[in-house]
Formats: structure tokens, C-alpha cells, sequence
């Protein structure tokens, strides 16, 4: 029933029950414009729901993009796709980003933008409702509303074409069976991560949606030349055309003239006229009527009674040179009985076309009036009849015996779906309806009896006369219909029918109804074609019993009619009669799987019911029944299998899973229910099986349609393996079947494009190269004529008609573009998420081919989400184009021309180009510039993403970060607020949140973590802000963070996960070959080989198998390292080249995702020692595998350093060479080194704030390295030029590092401190510097060594059930503590001249009067100056305690930031009483001078236990003022910093470790009380002038003393310290020790 200019019915995968206020109203079909039109760029979607008319939130199947503030989810987004017409047009704008910049314009094409279209529908509709008053319905010219035409985006979102019908909308294609529902945006555009996949022609929740389309194959169903016809005078317009006829002179069909067979003009030689019509809704409109030159008189029939309403007609039969007979196909009666039929049909489709137009207009007026619009299910709507192509209409068919021969049923359906058997190659579309009576109640069903017994008309003014039983059992096969004739003229006696009330479709509609019954009768109801149409007329006026016994009337004149069956069950379904529709379904399909219509139906009805399972079974019967194999034309589908994957998921065409078995039983059909290819008609035709599939080449879009609609059904169960399957096949079967798997496909793509774009043969490239082809958007437009330059198209389009702008083609080519795109973005989920990698095997190269196929896709069909992919991998994609000159028009700060970065940048600009109201592109092209640092325009950018889409998560989130970083933390707060609210599981946007209200202290619902009996988190916050204590019985966790933790435990437990199955066996023989080439006496190679492949096996399908995998090729690449060293430098031999080749991480390994919670705000969360090193891992092997992803890496390992000559070449990597705390500590460390044993190579990745910090060091530093804009391949390289023996990370895990370098290895010894307390977690760092207070030894892992293959095999780093350690680096134990502090070099006041301690007594006090000048004199000033962020409930209420106790006593803060004040004061007064909570005082932060020099003014600093103060408590010690300090947790570091920090600053005596244990807390209630005697102790007599009494007195006097001799403050002694530890570290390296090193146990050299 299907021709080739039918759109598949994948077009129709759009979401009806979920109303957007963004909806447009949109074509039905994808019909060819006129250039003049614009098309709109749609943005907005709909995501999935858990039920009907319920929104969800986005899916997000995705790439998580890290930022400096976290790990975000890239926005994948597949939403509505580009014009394949406009793809030779597309450029990418110039500009790279600005408010208000205009999208680049290319021709004169005037493009509007979804705005535009969007205020142009809003006023279209307006001016309907504005005069709805009017109740006649008349046509409209061309179309109802104006055109608009949605693109069509990618796997999830193939948006149908859809339009009000008119005459001219099918294109000459007589017969619409349904009205398609309005269009509304099918999501998701960005991905979460909850597993919700991509959307295809099925619901929001799963349900498919087929496209309802069918055809009248016969010629005489198409509109005929209007000369043979004659406005009626006496009023009834039944005659005349209806809807959407153009003005005189113009054609009747907008298609293209390419789609009408040579030498056949549609509607040849009309003649119009036009004259007016009712206005409808506001459009004043000129209905053509058209003025036949003939007159026919329609008589009433002989033994019927007249009625005086009845009216007779006349026609003079049109002259003719051939004589005129009785019967057959020239008849008179046969003539006028076609003019009726054809006048009918038009009604039908008028019918259709008012419903869905008046259904619209019915939401319209519900928006509004500010109801909700009421979401609609499509029903479907039958196929009209079909004229037979061998006989005359109008030959009363004799009575049929069923056959049983499955072929004649076969060549039967065929032929109705048959270009080749229509004059002109040409077929209807049906569409589909909303229809709210779907529900009718269930009836029975009637016994066989004229459709017309005892029913009365639509308008129910005359009752149709009956048809008694006698008459029926007068049918006799062979009886021809005796047909009357007259001379010149012929009678028909009408049956008394009423006058249409109005010029509407369903008046019109029901007259039509009441003639074609008459004509029934004067056939003796024998007339099939005739009874069909009656049955859809009846069906189009909601009278679905009626409609069901026309059609059974028909079956009982032809029981093989499939149109008719197929119809039927559309009928019992309207009346609620599922399962009978569903069994009248499954016998059309059975008997005739080329049967499309039915196909759909069924499929689309088992969607509806959440039966996606039998739907795709369904489909995969009709691909095995088709499976077509002509070893002289195209391979057996069957015989292709695709390496793509090697699960035994569903696969296309295959055999699904036995579980869930349908009731009917196809699979038991085998492949032999169509064997004989030769009975089908059209087998003959040329590009017969063209697809593999025994069909003509017209119904190849709809076979490929169905699998590619196949491929979303199995996402959307969760079975990605059988997804990317379904979509390999369609890919494969558009690009002719030319290639055996989608890798070879991808490989003809690269080797074509990379000879086109550097002018080389194509065969020439043996090789291709794994690195990634990087193209510009104009270049990857060009993909498609290069792969297929033959036919410049896909080869799959060969046989297709119509030209490069028919329907049909267009719609291959979209759903091929989708199929490309839905394959790639699979691949490319699965390299960011293992778990969507299941079943899914990688292609070769990963990112590379990933490419390869969103160049294609964008070559077939821009599209702005293709466009946003391909940003998302390029920006990730490090290497610099060739071409790089050509490729970046506009100059970014920071970004290498022709870069991933810049290519990024194009892509994302060019997908806006297409899409101005894309939100996606909008977010990340905002992440991408936040990462560049363009941190403004980064925020305007989220800020329109939001603007586009108000409740986009991912772009919400974002936002909350830029402006967090801007120091708006109120509105970030509100950003991550909104983020939550429209999804609560959105990780990213909780942990986010949960820092944002930390930060400043807004614990309302924070709760707390019960673990442990409270230890880790003793006191919780409750929704009113009250406190509940966690070791009382029955405590839980609960509130924001234990979702926060619980949101880490669940990414931690996955992780476990991440590369299992990784290790087959190819790869671990290639893996053992890489890690045993050096190691050991050849002797034991053997040996050794066996006893590595045991360990391996061992972690084969483990959990941990990727972090093991990983770590084994790092160690692997540092002792090849050490073995090329040795050669060189000790054993002076040489080895072949091969031998220092660097070990490869398995193809299939794919990139971990990073926790959301980053190792920095593991300080401040409750976590357990296991969740912390873990975090930490996760962090470090994200960046192992991407680094040793890199392109740039050689294929050897870096070489050695020459040896030490006599000092050792040490490189110091740090962004924070500025006005930065680490600046502060360290700035005369690089010049203090003794050149004779270290020489330091300072590399800066920032660029100069002209600071003093700045200035003194790049002065001082022997070799300064200014490489803020180096790429890290260019920094690595420097590294290994400058001979550097070892190679210092002063940044860890903090904002700005660049540890790819250190996952690169340059140098032979790597370490990290200072820039961050905690572990790193990382195979590429391999020693911390601490203390025994910092890093108790009880927290490092057991296995220490650390030097060799074996040790890593042994090593449980990454694996076990062990939670009590965190440490895995080896550790060096300075002598003193690890904290270096400069204050005694470059303090303000270190400069200055000496004072007396009662000079300083005297300068303090003068200072205390001068901030406090209110307080008395005798108050005690207890201080705290770290942000606020490290305070937390249990802390909070200890210090109000401590208040409460010490009567005379304040609490002074610092506004760190600005919103903590308000909230810790509101916290105050409700914990505590009003006079506690006003002695909690806040001050201005102060810069860097005056913050030490005030810091004198408090009597005693208390200490943060969560997280430590560490630069700051430096600065205290300096000034003398005591700090109170709990290392509260063992195992973390920034918790015991403030412990060792005190320690250096005591002097080495028994004094000094007497104030330790005064000043150390060892408990909650030991640090309380502590504070409180001390505080007690402190008396300010009266008139005293800061002449105190007391044991902190004591204590100001000592450490007032001692700064000038504390190994804290001696930077010459911490630097010596160093040296020591960097020359045994070295010698440890040379000889091949591991372990940790105690400097305590080495002797001190003197520099």
C-alpha cells in the first residue's frame, strides 16, 4: 500500500502525550518547500516519563566533561536535526562567541530561527482563536497555517513531517489514513547517567509510535483532470474539489516534477475557477471551484421511493471518439461511478485532515485559556480502497475462494504496495489522529449484514435504506451487475440524503457516506473498492461498528482482502477490541510480511501496551520472512555478521531472546515462508532486494526504517549491544551493503577523506593512523561525496525515484544520518561508561572512528546535536591539525589554531549556526571556554542555555559553578537549587549544592553521617536547623549529606567495575610480551611469563580489572625507564630499539569516569578512609588513561637524564607561582637550593600577575619557565630536554594542575607536596612529603617496595576489602615537620629592626583597641580566620559552648565569604542564648601584611578539626598567638596539618613538647576543655594595658621567641632538609630500592 514517495513511519517517533508550550505546529510529511520558506531549527524536547503525560528528566547516556569544579555529564544531545536540503549551505560563523551576534549567513536562503517560528505559530494561532466564533469550516489554500518544516536530529528524534492535508500536501498521493498528532520535541538532549537512552518512533516511556501511511496504488484514485467536472447548481458541493486547491493556473501538486513518470502531468489541461467560502477561524479564503463541460444526471433507481429532499444530477457524457459501451471500464455507469468514488475519497482525506485541525485548534484554545493541554493518543485510520490494477472497478467481482497458496497472498499485498503498478509511480500517505474515542466500550461483533442496516447518517436526519438478508443471498459468483442505460445519459437513483448543514469535512463527509451506500446497493453490494471506502468513511465519522461491518462486508466478498482486514482490526481496536485487532494483525503480518501497514500497526500497538519485546520480535519476523539472497546480486543478510560486537544480544535481522515469548508464534515460521522470490510482483524490477530483503526498491526506506526503529527499541530496553546492532545493519544496508561491518565503513571514510584532504590516491595510506582526523565543519560536510563519489549519494538511493529531492530519498538519507549518529554516540558512551559499554565491543580506535562516523552523519544531514558530539570528542582531542593555518579564523586567547579545542569551538558555533536556541551547545560551548579561562563569557553562555531551556539541569549546574567561581555564591546557591528540583538524582547538581551551602555555612537539612557511632560526624542538622546527636540509640544518617555520600559510594562501587572483561586473551599474551622484555635473566623468562599470565588470569572478569591493568602498564613504563637508564649509563650496553618500547593500554579499555566529589572536598565531607583513596584513584587513573591515550606520547619511553653532574636537575610544575598561599610559603626555596647539589627548574602554567611573590621567584629560580599557553605535549618535552632527574607536583589535586604531565613520565622520580593534604592515589606519583604527625605510618598500605613489575602484581592497591589505610606513594619522613613556611625571609615584619617583647605587648594592644574598640578590656579574644567552608556543625557547637563557659569571652570570624555571617549568626541564636550568639563577632578579610600582623590581636586561635588550618595557621604562629588544634581524623591529612605546623613552630625541648600536649587536642571534649581553662587562665587587670595574667601569656611569650629559631620558619633548614631527601631518593632510584625514606635515619649534609 506503500509507493515510493511514502515517508517511513520511523518519521513518527514524537512524544503526543507530553504538550510542550514550545510546540510548534509542524507538516506531517516531510514535503518539498519552496526555497522561499524557511525552516526552523528546533531545540526543545521532551524528556522520558515514568508515565503519560508526565515530563521526566533528561537522559543521559554520557561523556562527563571535568572541570575545575567538578566532573560534569557533556551534553549529548540528539534533538531536532538539520535539513538535508540545506546541507550544501551550512558554514560555520565566524565569530566565536558574543551577545546578539547573527548566525552566519551563507546565500540568500533566509533561515528562521526557532524564536521566529515559534511568534510566528503563536500569532497564527492567536488569530484563530481570536475568531473562533465563527462555526463554518471552509478550506484553505495549500495548507491551513503556513508552512513549517523541524529537522530531524539523530537516533533519538526522527521528527515526522507534519502537516495540515490539502489536496496538493500528498503530492498526488489520493489517500491519507490518518492524521499524524502534533509535533512535539522528543528527548533527551543531555545526558545523567540514569540509563534512559535514545528515542526513537515510540513514546517517552518506551511505546513505539509507528508511521501510519498507505496508498492507492490504481491511477483513478488520484485527483482527476478537473475538465471532466461541474460545480453542482443546485447548491450541493459534493462535486466540487474541497480543501487547499491552488488558484487558477497553478498546478494541483507541489512535488518536485521529478516525481511524476515522464510524460504524465497530473491534472493536465485544468481549468479553475474560484469562488468564495465561509471564512473559518480568520482566513478569508477563495475555494476554487472547478467547471467540468459535461452534466450528469444521477435518477432515482428503479422500486425506490423519491423523497422530495432528493435532488437529481445530470452529466452529458463527455464527447469521446470511441463509442460508447455498457460496460466495463468506458462505460457511462463506470465513468460516473469513478467521478463519485474519486469525489469521496477527497472527502475522506478532507475528513482527516478537519479533525486533526480542529483538535489542534482545541489545545490552542485550552493554552489559551491557561488550561493544561490534554495529551492524545494516535489512533490509527484505515486504509482506503484500492482499485484493481487488472480489471475494471467497475466489473462486479465474482465471490472468491480463499486461497491457500502464501505466494498469491504475497504477490496480492505486494500489489498493493506496488509503484510499478501505478500510472504515474505515485501513492497516498496516511497519517495518524489523535482520537479521544479509542476507549469505546467493547461490542460485540455483528453478524454479517449490510453495513447500513438500521444505521442512521452522521448528521441523523435520513435513515440509510436497509438492505434486507434476501437481497444478500442473491449474490451468485459470475453474476454480473446488470446496469441500466439511457440515451446520452445513465440513471442511478439516489438514496434520499441530507443536504450537508455547512461546507465542513464531516457534513460533506456524510453525504459522501450516504452516495457511495447507493452505489453499494446498485452493485448489489458487490462493489469491494466501493464497501471499503464506505467502511472509512463511517470510520473517519467515529462510527466504528459501522466502518466494522462495511468491512466485514468486504471480507465477505474477498476474505483475502488484506487492506480490508488490516482496516478492520483498526476498527475493533477504536471499539476497544484489542486483542481482536492485535489477532487480525498478526494474520496480516503471518500471510504477507510485507505487508508494512499492518507491520506498524501491530508494532505500534504493542509499544502502546509496553510490549516493546514483541514489537521487536515482530519486527525480526518480518526481516527473516524477507531475507533475500541472489548470490548474483546481494550476499544473504543472514550470511553478514558484524564485529561490532560480540554479545548475544538481539541483532538485526535476528532471533530475539526466548524469554518473554509473544502468544503468536513466528518464530516458528522460520526463514521458508516466502520462498519462491520470483511469484512477487515486482521482482522483476531493477534494485529488487537492493536492501537484502525480498522487496522492491520503493519500500527500502521502509524496511530500513523498521530496523532503525528496532535499534531504539532495544536502547530503550537497556540492551545497547543489540541497539548498536540494529543500527550497524541499517547503516550497512544504506551504504549498499558494500562493506561486511561498520569498521570497515569507518576505515573507507578515513582513508577517502584523509587522500582528499591531502591530495593523495586513496589506496596510497597502507596504514591508517590511530591519531584522530580532524576536520572542519566545512570540510566534514564534504565526507559523503568523497566516500561515494560514483553516485555522490548513498549508493542505497540507486533505485530509488523522485530525484535528489523526493520524499523518500530525503527520508533514507535522515534515517541514515540518525542511524550513523545513534551508532556513534553508543561507541561513544560506552568509552565514558562501562556500564553502557556491555555488550558493545569499541571500534579500533576509538575516538578516531567515533569521528569518522559523526563526519558522515553531519555530511548526510547537519545537525546541530551531531555538531554538539563532535565538539564534546574534539575538545578532548589534544593534537594540532596539519592544516592548522586553515582552520581557526578567530583568535582565542589560549587556543592553538587548528587544536581539538578549536575545532571544538567551530563545531559548537557552527551547531548554533544551525540551532540559535540549542541549550546544549550553548553549555558546553560555556564549559569549553570556562576550561580555556574565559570565565565571563563562559557564564554568558550557561546563562542562554538557560534562557533556552529553563530547566536544563546540566546547564543550571554549570552556571552555579562559573558564577560560584565569580564570588556570587547566593547565586549559585539558586542555580543548583533549580538544578535539583527539576532532577533530583542529577549527582553533579547535589554534591554541588552540598559545597555551595558548606561554603557558607547553611546547614538547614544537612543531617549528618551516623556511620562509625558518630566518629566521623558526631553532631546533625535536622530540616528546622536543630541539632541531633548521632551516638544516640536508633541515630541514622539522613539529610543532603548522606546523599551526597551515598551519591560517592554508588559511583565508587561501579567504578569497582570499570574494564572487567577487558583482559581476553590476545591482549594478555600482547601484555605479557610488554612488561617482561627486560626484567630478569633470560633463564627465568619462561618462568616468570608463566607466572604473570596465572596473575593475569586471575584478574580476568574481576572487579578492579581496569585500575590493575592500568597501574601494571605504568609501572611497566617506569621500569623500562629505569632498565633504559641502566643501559646507558651503568651497564653501558645497548639493546635493541624495540626493547624500550612503551607498554599500551588495552583498545577496549575505556576512560573511568571520575566521582563526582573531588579529592579536594573529601576535606570537609564525612568520608571513610577507603571512600577517600579511592576518590583519589579514580582521579588518577582518569588522567593515566587519557594521558597514555594521548596521540602525542612516542612510541619509545622517554629517555633518562644523564646522571647527576654533581647536582641533581630538579623541575618544580606549579600554577600557583603568583599572589597564591604556596608563593607565599615557598618563594625563597628555588633560590636557597645549594647549586652545588640541586638546581631547580621552576615551570610556571599560569601566566604573571606581576607580583612580588611572582617577581622573586622567577628572579631567584636558576631556570624559570614561563608555560601558561604550552601545551602539555610541549611541557613534557621541555621536561625531558632539561635532563630532569626529579620532577615536583606542587598543585595535586587542586584548581590548575596539570598532572597529564606527570601520567606522561618525564622524569625518572616523581613526587608531590605542599599544594595538596592528601593522597593522590596515582601510579605517576611516587613519593609524599610528611611527617610521622601528618601521615601516621599506621596509614599506609602494607606492601611498601614499590619498585618493580612483581611488586605491582603483589601490590593490592587497587583491589581488596581493606579499608584502614590511604596511602599507597612511598613516603619521605622529614626530620622536622614537612611544612615550609617563608615568613622569616619575607614577612612585613621580618624586615624590620628586632622588638622587645614589651614593645610587641604594647603594639598588640594598641592594635586590639583599634579593631575592638567597644569590647572591655578584660575580655578574652578567641579567633578563627580559615573560610568558612572548614567549620561544621560539631565544630560550630563546641566553639558556642566554649563561649557559654567563658563568660567574657568572643568569637571572632572572618566574612569568608560574605553569606556565612548572616547564616552563622542565625545558627548562633538558635543553639545557644542571645547574649553567646551576640558575642560571635565577624570582621572584613584583611590582605595578606595586615592578616598576619592582626593576627597577633587574638588571645588563642581554635582550630578547625574537620580540616585544619594550614597557611594560615602559619601565619598565627608568626605572630605568636597560640593555636588550639584537634587532629581529629587519623587518616586524613588536612585534619593533623595544624599539629605538625605547631610542632615545627615549638621550640626542641621539653617546653616545647610540653606546650604540644597543652596545645593538641586528642578529643571533641579534650579540645573543649582546653580552650576553656585556657581561656579561664587569661585575666587583664584593670588599667593593665595588655599586661596579662595566665598560662596563654606564657605561651604568646615562647612562641614570640622562638619563630626566629623554629625549624618552621628556617626555610635554609627545610630546603637542606629537602636536598637530603631528593639525593636518597635518587640513589634509591639508581640501585633499584623502594621503600620509604626517613631523613631522621640519614645523615644531615650541610649545603
Amino acid at each position: 500500500m506503500m509507493d515510493d514517495n511514502m515517508l517511513q513511519y520511523a518519521h513518527a517517533n514524537r512524544v503526543t502525550d507530553v504538550p510542550q508550550p514550545f510546540a510548534p505546529d509542524v507538516p506531517d510529511r516531510a514535503e518539498q518547500l519552496p526555497p522561499s520558506l524557511p525552516r526552523p531549527r528546533i531545540s526543545h524536547y521532551a524528556g522520558p516519563s515514568q508515565g503519560f503525560g508526565e515530563v521526566s528528566h533528561h537522559a543521559e547516556n554520557t561523556l562527563r566533561r571535568k572541570t575545575p569544579n567538578g566532573t560534569l555529564n557533556a551534553g549529548f544531545e540528539v534533538s531536532a536535526q538539520a535539513d538535508s536540503t540545506y546541507k550544501s549551505q551550512q558554514r560555520p560563523r565566524d565569530e566565536l562567541y558574543g551577545r546578539g551576534s547573527a548566525p552566519y549567513a551563507h546565500g540568500a536562503q533566509v533561515r528562521m530561527t526557532f524564536s521566529e517560528h515559534q511568534l510566528q505559530r503563536q500569532r497564527a494561532t492567536q488569530t484563530v482563536l481570536n475568531q473562533m466564533s465563527t462555526n463554518a469550516w471552509s478550506t484553505l489554500p495549500s495548507q491551513y497555517l503556513p508552512h513549517s518544516f523541524p529537522v530531524m536530529d539523530s537516533m533519538l528524534q526522527q521528527v515526522p513531517m507534519q502537516q495540515y492535508q490539502s489536496a496538493q500536501a500528498y503530492y498526488n498521493q489520493s489517500i491519507p489514513c490518518g492524521v499524524q498528532p502534533s509535533f512535539h520535541y522528543v528527548g533527551p538532549t543531555a545526558s545523567g547517567g540514569q540509563g534512559a537512552g535514545p528515542y526513537g518512533p515510540y513514546w517517552h516511556d518506551g511505546t513505539y509510535v509507528p508511521y501510519r501511511a498507505a496508498a492507492v496504488r490504481d491511477p483513478r484514485h488520484y485527483p482527476q483532470p478537473v475538465n471532466q467536472w461541474q460545480y453542482a447548481p443546485n447548491g450541493h458541493h459534493f462535486l466540487s474539489s474541497s480543501c487547499g486547491w491552488p488558484s487558477a493556473g497553478s498546478r494541483l501538486d507541489n512535488a518536485p516534477q521529478s516525481l511524476h513518470p515522464q510524460g504524465h502531468e497530473m491534472m493536465s489541461g485544468a481549468s479553475y475557477f474560484t469562488g468564495p467560502a465561509k471564512p473559518m477561524g480568520g482566513y478569508a479564503l477563495q475555494v476554487p471551484y472547478v467547471l467540468p463541460p459535461t452534466t450528469v444526471h444521477l435518477p432515482q433507481g428503479p422500486g425506490r421511493l423519491q423523497s422530495t429532499r432528493e435532488r437529481s444530477y445530470t452529466a452529458k457524457l463527455e464527447a469521446s471518439s470511441e463509442p460508447i459501451v455498457d460496460y466495463g471500464s468506458k462505460s457511462p455507469n463506470a465513468v460516473q461511478r469513478e467521478k463519485a468514488f474519486a469525489w469521496a475519497l477527497q472527502q475522506y482525506r478532507d475528513l482527516l485532515a478537519f479533525i486533526q485541525h480542529t483538535k489542534r485548534q482545541q489545545q490552542a484554545m485550552r493554552h489559551a485559556t491557561g488550561h493544561p493541554p490534554v495529551p492524545h493518543r494516535p489512533s490509527f485510520f484505515p486504509q482506503p480502497p484500492r482499485l484493481s490494477q487488472t480489471r475494471s472497478s467497475f466489473a462486479v467481482p465474482q465471490r472468491r475462494r480463499k486461497s491457500t497458496i502464501h505466494t498469491d497472498i504475497t504477490a496480492r499485498a505486494r500489489r498493493s504496495s506496488d509503484p510499478a503498478r501505478s500510472r504515474d509511480g505515485l501513492d497516498s500517505q496516511g497519517v495518524k489522529v489523535c482520537d479521544d474515542d479509542l476507549e469505546t466500550p467493547r461490542a460485540q461483533t455483528p453478524a454479517m449484514r449490510s453495513p447500513v442496516q438500521g444505521d442512521k447518517s452522521a448528521d441523523g436526519d435520513i435513515d440509510y435504506l436497509r438492505m434486507s438478508s434476501p437481497q444478500s443471498n442473491e449474490w451468485h459468483e459470475n453474476r454480473p451487475r446488470a446496469l441500466r442505460r439511457s440515451t446520452g445519459s445513465y440513471q442511478i437513483s439516489p438514496q434520499p440524503r441530507p443536504h450537508p448543514q455547512n461546507n465542513s469535512p464531516p457534513s460533506r463527509a456524510t453525504v459522501a457516506l450516504s452516495f457511495i451506500t447507493e452505489l453499494c446497493q446498485d452493485s448489489g453490494w458487490q462493489w469491494t473498492e466501493g464497501m471499503h471506502l464506505g467502511g472509512c468513511l463511517a470510520y473517519g465519522l467515529s462510527d466504528y461498528k459501522k466502518a466494522e461491518s462495511w468491512y466485514l462486508q468486504v471480507l465477505d466478498q474477498d476474505p483475502e482482502h488484506l487492506e480490508a482486514l488490516s482496516n478492520l482490526a483498526a476498527a475493533l481496536l477504536a471499539l476497544g477490541r484489542k486483542p481482536e485487532a492485535e489477532r487480525h494483525w498478526v494474520r496480516v503480518v503471518k500471510t504477507a510480511p510485507s505487508h508494512f501497514e499492518a507491520v506498524e500497526h501491530l508494532v505500534g500497538m504493542l509499544c502502546h501496551d509496553h510490549r516493546s519485546r514483541d514489537a521487536i520480535r515482530v519486527i525480526e519476523h518480518v526481516e527473516r520472512s524477507l531475507r533475500y539472497s541472489n548470490k548474483s546480486d546481494t550476499p544473504s543478510v543472514s550470511d553478514r555478521r558484524s564485529e561490532c560486537s560480540v554479545s548475544n544480544a538481539s541483532r538485526s535481522p535476528a532471533i530475539s531472546d526466548v524469554t518473554d515469548k509473544i502468544s503468536y508464534d513466528f518464530e516458528a515460521d522460520g526463514d521458508a515462508s516466502m520462498s519462491d522470490w520470483k511469484d512477487l510482483v515486482g521482482a522483476s524490477e531493477p534494485g529488487f532486494g537492493s536492501s537484502g530483503f525480498a522487496i522492491p526498491p520503493s519500500d527500502n526506506g521502509r524496511i530500513l526504517a523498521l530496523i532503525h526503529a528496532k535499534g531504539n527499541m532495544l536502547y530503550s530496553v537497556g540492551d545497547n549491544g543489540g541497539a548498536a546492532k540494529a543500527f550497524e545493519d541499517a547503516v550497512l544496508i544504506a551504504v549498499g551493503r558494500h562493506f561486511t561491518n561498520v569498521q570497515g565503513l569507518v576505515d573507507h571514510i578515513l582513508r577517502v577523506v584523509t587522500a582528499r584532504l591531502y591530495n593523495t590516491k586513496p589506496e596510497q595510506p597502507a596504514r591508517l593512523s590511530h591519531d584522530p582526523l580532524l576536520l572542519t565543519p566545512e570540510q566534514a560536510l564534504s565526507t559523503a561525496k568523497a566516500c561515494f563519489p560514483a553516485l555522490g549519494e548513498l549508493p542505497f538511493l540507486k533505485y530509488i525515484p523522485g530525484g535528489s529531492t523526493g520524499m523518500q530519498r530525503k527520508a533514507i538519507i535522515s534515517t541514515t544520518s540518525n542511524s550513523l549518529l545513534s551508532l556513534a554516540k553508543i561507541f561513544q558512551d560506552g568509552m565514558s561508561n562501562s556500564s553502557r559499554a556491555v555488550g558493545v565491543t569499541p571500534l579500533q580506535a576509538g575516538v578516531r572512528d567515533i569521528l569518522a562516523l559523526y563526519y558522515l552523519s553531519l555530511a548526510l544531514q547537519p545537525s546541530p546535536s551531531t555538531a554538539n558530539n563532535v565538539g564534546i570528542l574534539l575538545a578532548g582531542v589534544p593534537q594540532v591539525a596539519r592544516s592548522a593555518h586553515m582552520m581557526q579564523k578567530v583568535e582565542v586567547p589560549g587556543v592553538v589554531p587548528g587544536s581539538g579545542i578549536a575545532l571544538a569551538l567551530q563545531y559548537y558555533n557552527y551547531g548554533l549556526q544551525l540551532d540559535q536556541h540549542h541549550a546544549h551547545l550553548y553549555t558546553n560551548l560555556g564549559s569549553l571556554l570556562k576550561d580555556i579561562g574565559q570565565l565571563d563569557a563562559a557564564i554568558t553562555m550557561y546563562e542562554r542555555a538557560v534562557k533556552c531551556d529553563g530547566r536544563f539541569d546540566i546547564a543550571l549546574a554549570n552556571l552555579a559553578n562559573a558564577v560560584k567561581d565569580k564570588g556570587r555564591i547566593s547565586d549559585a546557591i539558586g542555580f543548583y537549587k533549580r538544578a535539583v528540583e527539576v532532577n533530583p538524582d542529577f549527582a553533579e547538581a547535589v554534591c554541588g549544592l552540598a559545597n555551595a551551602l558548606n561554603s557558607v555555612c547553611g546547614w538547614q537539612s544537612r543531617g549528618g553521617i551516623a556511620d562509625d557511632g558518630g566518629r566521623r560526624d558526631r553532631w546533625h542538622v535536622d530540616r528546622n536547623g536543630m541539632l541531633l546527636d548521632a551516638r544516640q540509640p536508633g541515630a541514622t544518617s539522613s539529610g543532603w549529606i548522606k546523599c551526597v555520600v551515598d551519591i560517592v559510594e554508588k559511583q565508587l562501587v561501579d567504578g569497582e567495575s570499570w574494564g572487567r572483561g577487558v583482559l581476553q586473551p590476545a591482549i594478555l599474551e600482547k601484555m605479557l610480551l610488554q612488561v617482561l622484555i627486560l626484567d630478569g635473566p633470560l633463564e627465568d623468562a619462561i618462568e616468570r611469563q608463566d607466572s604473570l599470565r596465572q596473575v593475569l588470569m586471575s584478574w580476568h572478569d574481576q572487579k578492579w580489572e581496569g585500575a590493575r591493568l592500568t597501574r601494571l602498564v605504568e609501572r611497566a613504563t617506569r621500569r623500562i625507564s629505569w632498565h633504559r637508564y641502566q643501559d646507558l649509563h651503568v651497564r653501558k650496553q645497548r639493546r635493541t630499539s624495540t626493547s624500550y618500547d612503551r607498554p599500551q593500554l588495552p583498545a577496549n579499555l575505556s576512560v573511568p569516569t571520575a566521582p563526582t566529589v573531588l579529592p579536594f572536598h573529601t576535606f570537609t565531607a564525612p568520608m571513610s578512609p577507603k571512600q577517600i583513596r579511592l576518590i583519589s584513584q579514580r582521579n588518577g587513573l582518569r588522567i593515566s588513561v587519557c594521558t597514555l591515550r594521548a596521540p602525542w606520547l612516542p612510541k619509545e619511553v622517554y629517555p633518562p637524564p644523564l646522571p647527576p653532574s654533581p647536582q641533581l636537575r630538579v623541575g618544580y610544575v606549579s600554577s600557583d607561582f603568583n599572589n597564591h598561599p604556596l608563593a607565599h610559603l615557598m618563594q625563597s626555596v628555588f633560590g636557597v637550593h645549594s647549586r652545588k647539589r640541586v638546581e631547580a627548574y621552576c615551570y610556571a602554567t599560569t601566566a604573571s600577575d606581576n607580583s612580588i611573590h611572582r617577581r622573586q621567584i622567577q628572579d631567584e629560580a636558576p631556570h624559570f619557565r614561563d608555560a601558561s599557553g604550552w601545551t602539555a605535549e610541549r611541557l613534557v618535552n621541555q621536561i625531558v630536554r632539561d635532563g630532569i632527574h626529579i620532577l615536583v607536583n606542587l598543585n595535586g589535586y587542586t584548581r590548575g594542575a596539570r598532572n597529564e604531565v606527570f601520567a606522561a613520565r618525564p622524569a625518572p622520580i616523581q613526587m608531590a607536596f605542599m599544594g595538596f593534604a592528601g593522597t593522590l592515589g596515582a601510579e605517576w606519583c611516587d613519593y609524599l612529603l610528611a611527617d610521622e604527625t601528618s601521615i601516621p605510618p599506621s596509614t599506609l598500605r602494607p606492601w611498601r617496595r614499590n619498585v618493580d613489575v612483581e611488586d605491582q602484581l603483589a601490590d593490592d592497591n587497587n583491589g581488596g576489602d581493606d579499608s584502614s589505610w590511604v596511602y599507597g606513594e612511598n613516603i619521605i619522613y622529614c626530620r622536622d615537620t614537612f611544612f615550609c613556611c617563608d615568613h622569616r625571609q619575607s614577612a612585613p615584619d621580618a624586615k624590620e629592626p628586632k622588638v622587645s617583647w614589651s614593645e610587641e605587648r604594647a603594639r598588640r594592644w594598641a592594635m586590639r583597641r583599634e579593631l575592638f574598640p567597644s569590647i572591655p578590656d578584660d575580655a578574652v579574644i578567641f579567633g578563627n580566620f580559615n573560610q568558612l567552608y572548614k567549620i561544621e556543625p560539631t565544630t560550630f557547637r563546641t566553639w558556642l559552648r566554649i563561649l557559654a563557659r567563658v563568660p567574657n569571652a568572643i568569637l571572632w570570624l572572618l566574612r569568608f565569604p560574605d553569606l556565612g555571617e548572616s547564616h552563622l549568626l542565625n545558627t548562633a541564636r538558635q543553639w545557644a542564648t542571645p547574649d553567646v550568639a551576640s558575642r560571635v563577632i565577624f570582621t572584613d578579610v584583611a590582605p595578606k601584611h595586615l592578616h598576619i600582623s592582626r593576627a597577633r590581636v587574638c588571645d588563642l586561635v581554635i582550630d578547625t578539626p574537620e580540616c585544619n588550618a594550614h597557611t594560615t595557621a602559619a601565619d598565627v604562629l608568626w605572630s605568636g598567638t597560640p593555636l588550639l588544634t584537634l587532629p581529629r581524623y587519623e587518616y586524613k591529612m588536612c585534619s593533623r596539618m595544624a599539629a605538625s605546623i605547631l610542632k615545627g613552630a615549638l621550640p626542641k625541648n621539653a617546653e616545647g613538647d610540653q606546650v604540644a600536649v597543652e596545645l593538641i587536642a586528642t578529643s571533641e571534649e579534650d579540645y573543649e576543655e582546653k580552650a576553656v581553662s585556657l581561656g579561664k587562665s587569661l585575666l587583664y587587670p584593670p588599667g593593665s594595658q595588655g599586661v596579662g595574667q595566665g598560662r596563654l601569656v606564657e605561651l604568646r611569650h615562647m612562641l614570640y621567641e622562638a619563630r626566629w629559631n623554629s625549624g618552621l620558619f628556617d626555610t635554609k633548614r627545610w630546603t637542606s632538609d629537602l636536598e637530603d631527601a631528593y639525593e636518597e631518593a635518587w640513589r634509591r632510584w639508581v640501585a633499584g630500592e623502594g621503600g620509604d625514606i626517613w631523613l631522621s635515619d640519614i645523615p644531615r649534609k650541610e649545603s
